[in-house]
């Protein structure tokens, strides 16, 4: 109750509001997915984040700087915490969950998608820097060069020419003005400048091809991962299982109603095919030779008491529970079992200390002291006579002094209709003797006649010379909703009587049959014919 308690107070004030706004239902309805809808599912997510890369693969090809390098850092970050958050243990039902698979391979998609864009981004980068480093080489121009080519040659000429001039005039002009120093210093100071530009401007020129050369390699490596990031993506194939908790419920729905069904199902075959096979096995007979001789008279009806009055040289063996008053003056003492040849079926049936009382023409009255239900019957079972008996329903003997009444036991191992019926030893009891039979709700017996139906546990006993096997019982209905027993005894081809207990079941406690322990107990007892 207190769990109950607990329970409710949580559903109202956390999942109650979840429902009312639509959380919890739509989660209820997002577990329900089936494998086909999980992978549509997936399929929109892969389109979806293809049409995000190709929006973002403008972005980036537009970046530059540290806008660029910020970028690769942030996509760099996020790719570390997806694949932290895929070595995470998944949780409960992870595998077949709907929203379990669909956020891993969400992860999955999402980790795909980082890993492209950071192929891009640093391919991007590449490129930037490769063009940075052209854009820094510098060198003359062609025309400079030109320009510094003519003036040394023109210093040259000029050095030439005054050379070439008279005496007289380089005399005067290296006097006056040190010309020859002053023309030969500019000459070399022009051709110096020329060569140092001419050789800056191939120096340059290679540099510029090979860093041209490289950012060339760039552009190619960047449309290369650019059809690479879009392959990639289309590639992706999510992993789904068939099983899926829908799948798994209706598989479980599917076995809890072949288990509800198969009951029903197993009735139908032993009804109809089991059934009519056991029937046609054959009957069980006790030969007891000599018996038969002597038909059992019929008795009177069960009552709550009998009186037993002791003929000459008889006595009385009965049970101290049902031994309700005797004579003052009849011989009393103890027996301690009922036959000494059967210690286990005479300790098993409760036949022990049992009271022998003595003496001719004493009255004892038999009845049931403690078992308000208990009916008695008196059976004659004159010389020449066998009755198959339960001992459990025996409750008093009277028998001749000296002559104690002969019970014989029969085994059927091998017989089909012993095992149908859990009966596997029949025990038969000789006469002369006077039974008193016990039974709830008294005990009834009934001549064989064409033969007899009747319920396995109210057969106490039926005479010798009967055909004791089993059938189906009458009606299909009753045993198919589990109200009825499949099988049911049946006696005959014989003219002797059969002794049945009224409701057997009346003195089962809640009027029912005994589980656990105690049924098996009974059951190994009926197996024992007790």
């Amino acid at each position: 109750m207190f769990v109950l308690i607990v329970a409710a107070i949580a559903f109202h004030q956390l999942i109650w509001p979840m429902v009312s706004d639509g959380t919890v239902r739509t989660a209820a309805s997002d577990e329900w997915k089936s494998s086909a809808e999980i992978k549509n599912e997936l399929m929109r997510l892969k389109r979806q984040a293809i049409a995000n890369l190709e929006t973002s693969e403008g972005q980036f090809l537009a970046m530059s700087g540290s806008e660029l390098a910020a970028t690769l850092q942030e996509k760099r970050n996020d790719l570390a915490k997806t694949d932290s958050e895929l070595k995470q243990q998944q949780g409960w039902l992870a595998s077949v969950r709907p929203t379990a698979i669909i956020a891993r391979e969400k992860l999955k998609l999402r980790r795909g998608t980082l890993s492209a864009e950071i192929a891009l981004l640093e391919t991007a980068k590449d490129r930037e820097a490769r063009r940075a480093a052209l854009n820094q080489i510098s060198f003359p121009r062609q025309s400079a060069v030109e320009v510094a080519r003519l003036g040394c040659e023109h210093a040259n000429e000029a050095v030439r020419t005054f050379n070439g001039s008279g005496y007289a005039r380089r005399a005067v002009g290296n006097l006056m003005e040190n010309r020859a120093s002053k023309l030969t210093q500019t000459a070399k100071a022009e051709c110096s400048s020329y060569k140092s530009k001419r050789a800056a401007r191939e120096t340059g020129m290679a540099a510029g091809k090979v860093a041209q050369a490289k950012l060339e390699a760039a552009e190619v490596a960047l449309a290369q991962v650019r059809n690479d990031v879009a392959a990639k993506l289309n590639e992706y194939s999510p992993e789904v299982t068939k099983q899926t908790i829908r799948s798994i419920l209706l598989q479980a729905l599917l076995v809890l109603a072949a288990i509800v069904a198969m009951p029903f199902i197993i009735r139908t075959i032993f009804y109809y095919v089991l059934a009519p096979l056991a029937e046609r096995r054959a009957s069980i007979r006790i030969k007891v030779p000599g018996a038969g001789s002597a038909p059992i008279p019929p008795a009177e009806n069960s009552r709550v008491s009998v009186l037993i009055t002791l003929g000459k040289s008889e006595e009385l063996l009965v049970r101290q529970d049902y031994l309700q008053s005797t004579a003052v003056g009849a011989k009393k003492d103890t027996r301690w079992l009922l036959d000494y040849r059967h210690i286990f079926s005479s300790v098993a049936s409760g036949l022990i200390f049992l009271t022998r009382i003595r003496g001719e023409g004493e009255n004892t009255t038999v009845s049931a002291v403690r078992d308000p239900f208990a009916e008695l019957a008196e059976v004659n079972i004159p010389r020449g006579a066998a009755c198959v008996l339960h001992p459990r329903a025996l409750v008093a003997v009277a028998q001749p002094e000296g002559q104690p009444m002969r019970i014989t036991s029969h085994w059927r191992l091998f017989s089909l209709n012993a095992w149908l019926t859990l009966q596997l030893r029949y025990l038969v009891f000789h006469g002369p003797c006077r039974l008193v039979i016990k039974g709830g709700r008294g005990i009834r017996l009934e001549q064989a006649e064409r033969g007899r139906i009747f319920g396995q546990d109210q057969l106490v006993g039926f005479s010798a010379d009967l055909a004791y096997s089993v059938t189906r019982t009458e009606t299909f209905a009753p045993y198919f909703f589990g109200r009825e027993q499949l099988f049911k005894d049946k006696v005959e081809q014989g003219s002797g009587i059969l002794i049945i207990e009224e409701a057997p079941l009346s003195t089962h406690p809640k009027g029912g049959i005994r589980s656990g322990l105690e049924g098996a107990f009974d059951a190994s007892l009926k197996a024992f014919g007790i």
